[in-house]
């Protein structure tokens, strides 16, 4: 008997291989798509697969084909383009096809539905015949009533929600009563046209200068770095690009590192460019990120802003992409499939024949590489905009200086002035909690986390200890457990300690704390953004996420409290994401017209990084940085690629990775060099311990011409089965 004609699925499992189904029955596989869905029988599970081929032979006995079950799709849902794009970063990466495919599918079509457009519901008043009579004695409803009597176009729930909280029940009545209609609307894309100014946009002499240059180039593929001082502008170089883009009828995507940043960046467009900004991020909701999703593929969605995974939207008519921050190290994602979307977006762009800008005031060691190769461009931006000076920067000796949990006197009096002159300040500590560490003051004991190497936060509203690594928490013991002593220290310093000690020496100030803990419910720091931006506060203390893109105004003294750690770290990237730190918390000072300072907190005052960086710049230090890497051979002159493994005790992981290498050496390969199997920086993490390979190679060929064959093998060995393991290309940490 021959073999039949089959249809080559992926599936969302961790195997690297796909499957081979037969058409429904009665139906031709030339009536089957490439790139649509169907659902199949995996098993005893049914699994929604998608269509990557077809093929005239089976390899597979015909007994042990199953039929597709059901069709989900008459067209397809990914284009040519982005399935090739999917395609090249499963292979380059070595990730599970299927895995891959599915991370650029919202979850509504990875649960086998339809994504139909969202509707809009109004409100409208259809009758006030005897409605004040009727609503004396309802007050709620009678507000309500006449809020919709000065609105005849009629008003949303987002709408009623902001000027009347808790109208629900009141309109359900006016509904029944047959005062108000409901008015179903399929969403538009609609123009904002509240606060807009269109004007032409002014731009300065560098602005105006790298804005020429790139504006020539919009018709073919360019990667250029705009290497710009924090407050120099860079936005309005993006948004002056982007009304070109839009002019000739094409998409724009913007991404940006963190939720926290879409806001600022979504306003300055829609006020700007009059055009509606969707966004893609993680803190939406999953039908929120299905809109955008169609939207963007049937281009009602001209302007994007998101997180990494937005790379992934299928935009037919994509002209322009900006990666704000380039830098980030919240481009690479750690989890699942483990891409960096910074390098995925110039792949797509070179794919599609169109510029991408990279913007930063810290550019990566990579990017920096690139540019010194000529690969990139490069554009500078040395002045900041809007006549604004960059701040003073002064180092602060703690061991000199007295102080008071981690502020220095000197900070404290630099505050006074400020706050004096009714000016804001941010005080930057990348240290959640209370105090990072609890200790016994009889004998020692130090509260550690039983399942990761590492010590416990001690948060005292709550009077909890919690792991940042497995977010385990439990109650601070009563006493000691080693010696039963009451005596306990809280040492080093959180954003909590801060907010605290910072209460009692400046009562009746207001201040605010922005960190993971404080922003955790919806739109929280939306909020405290926009509280910020109105003079709600005068103290800001702020972790990471405050350190980029922020732009307050009336900022004019940032305080850096603790440094020194990042200056011993064991990553060879620790400097380098040290120094782009310093300088991005320091670009937050001094942003308008108000001179701006910077107060840095050390024990190390002498530390050759911290007086090359102030002294000389981000550009001097990572000079000097990149010739250091150069002589270790490490990335970005070499290549480097990350094979882990994870299980319920070490001996396991050091065999299996001990197998992997035996695998890697067989054929020696010229330019290759694997050390390990070692345990990772934090050996054990969540209950598991943790190994690593780290195989270095002077050219990348010679790691991708053999990764293939290599997951293969590795997938064969016997102990894959009973350990959890991952390869990671091109990986930007080690732990």
């Amino acid at each position: 008997m021959n073999s039949p004609s089959v249809l080559i699925v992926a599936l969302p499992i961790p195997l690297y291989q796909r499957f081979e189904y037969l058409p429904e029955k009665d139906v031709g596989i030339q009536h089957y798509k490439i790139g649509t869905r169907v659902r199949v029988q995996f098993g005893a599970r049914k699994l929604i697969g998608l269509i990557v081929d077809k093929a005239t032979t089976s390899s597979l006995p015909v007994k042990k084909l199953k039929h597709i079950s059901e069709s989900l799709d008459d067209e397809p849902i990914f284009d040519t383009n982005l399935l090739s794009l999917l395609f090249w970063a499963a292979d380059y990466y070595q990730q599970p096809i299927g895995e891959v495919l599915f991370t650029a599918l919202p979850a509504v079509l990875r649960k086998g539905k339809l994504i139909t457009p969202a509707t809009n519901t109004l409100y409208k008043l259809c009758s006030d015949q005897n409605l004040d009579k009727e609503l004396s004695r309802a007050p709620k409803q009678r507000i309500i009533a006449e809020l919709l009597r000065t609105q005849p176009q009629g008003l949303n729930a987002d709408e009623l929600s902001e000027i009347i909280p808790g109208w629900h029940s009141a309109m359900n009545a006016l509904l029944n009563k047959n005062f108000v209609e409901k008015i179903h609307q399929e969403h538009a894309t609609k123009i904002i046209t509240s606060n807009i100014t269109t004007d032409e946009l002014q731009l300065n002499t560098e602005q105006q200068q790298a804005y020429l240059t790139l504006s020539t180039k919009l018709d073919h593929f360019n990667c250029c770095l705009l290497d710009g001082i924090t407050g120099s502008g860079k936005t309005e170089v993006y948004l002056a690009l982007a009304k070109d883009v839009l002019k000739n009828g094409k998409q724009v995507l913007f991404l940006v590192p963190e939720i926290g940043l879409t806001p600022q960046l979504l306003q300055r467009i829609e006020t700007r460019l009059a055009e509606k900004v969707h966004l893609m991020h993680s803190g939406l909701n999953d039908s929120q990120r299905a809109q955008t999703w169609l939207a963007t593929k049937t281009k009602q969605a001209n302007i994007i802003v998101g997180t990494r995974s937005a790379i992934f939207l299928p935009f037919p008519n994509l002209g322009l992409i900006v990666i704000d921050e380039e830098h980030d190290l919240s481009f690479k994602q750690h989890e699942g499939f483990l891409y960096n979307a910074r390098d995925i977006a110039v792949y797509r762009a070179n794919q599609l024949k169109i510029p991408i800008l990279l913007g930063t005031a810290t550019p990566s060691f990579e990017t920096q590489h690139n540019v010194n190769n000529q690969r990139y461009q490069r554009l500078m931006l040395s002045k900041r905009a809007k006549d604004s000076s960059i701040p003073d920067v002064k180092l602060v000796d703690m061991r000199s200086k007295a102080s008071s949990d981690g502020l220095s006197n000197e900070l404290i009096q630099a505050m006074q002035t400020e706050l004096e002159k009714k000016n804001q300040i941010l005080l930057f500590l990348n240290r959640r909690g209370y105090a990072p560490t609890i200790l016994c003051q009889e004998c020692a004991w130090i509260a550690e986390c039983s399942r990761c190497d590492a010590r416990m936060t001690f948060y005292k509203n709550r009077n909890i200890l919690k792991c940042h690594h497995c977010l385990k928490e439990e109650k601070v013991p009563a006493a000691c457990p080693t010696c039963n002593s009451d005596k306990f220290l809280w040492l080093g310093e959180g954003t909590q300690r801060i907010e605290t000690k910072l209460k009692e020496i400046f009562t009746g100030i207001e201040i605010t704390r922005i960190d993971r803990d404080s922003t955790r419910k919806k739109d929280a720091l939306e909020e405290k953004l926009q509280e910020i931006h109105a003079g709600k506060y005068q103290i800001i203390i702020g972790t990471q996420m405050l350190s980029k893109g922020h732009d307050f105004p009336n900022v004019t003294l940032v305080g850096i409290l603790n440094v020194d750690h990042g200056l011993f770290s064991t990553d060879f990237r620790a400097t380098e994401r040290l120094a782009q730190l310093l300088i991005q918390v320091s670009g937050r000072a001094g942003r308008s017209t108000k001179k701006g300072k910077v107060l840095l907190q050390t024990y190390l005052p002498e530390h050759p990084l911290l007086n090359l960086l102030l002294a000389k710049g981000y550009s001097a230090f990572s000079k000097e940085a990149l010739k250091i890497r150069e002589e270790c051979a490490f990335p970005p002159y070499t290549f480097m690629l990350l094979i882990r493994a994870r299980a319920n005790n070490m001996g396991l992981t050091q065999s299996f990775l001990q197998n992997v290498k035996s695998i890697l050496t067989k054929n020696t390969l010229q330019g290759i060099t694997i050390y390990g199997p070692i345990p990772a920086l934090m050996e054990r993490k969540a209950g598991m311990y943790q190994s690593q390979l780290i195989i270095f190679a002077k050219h990348r060929k010679s790691i991708q011409q053999n990764l293939s064959e290599w997951t293969v093998a590795i997938t064969a060995l016997p102990l894959a089965k009973r350990v959890r393991w991952d390869i990671e290309v091109d990986p930007l940490e080690m732990n």
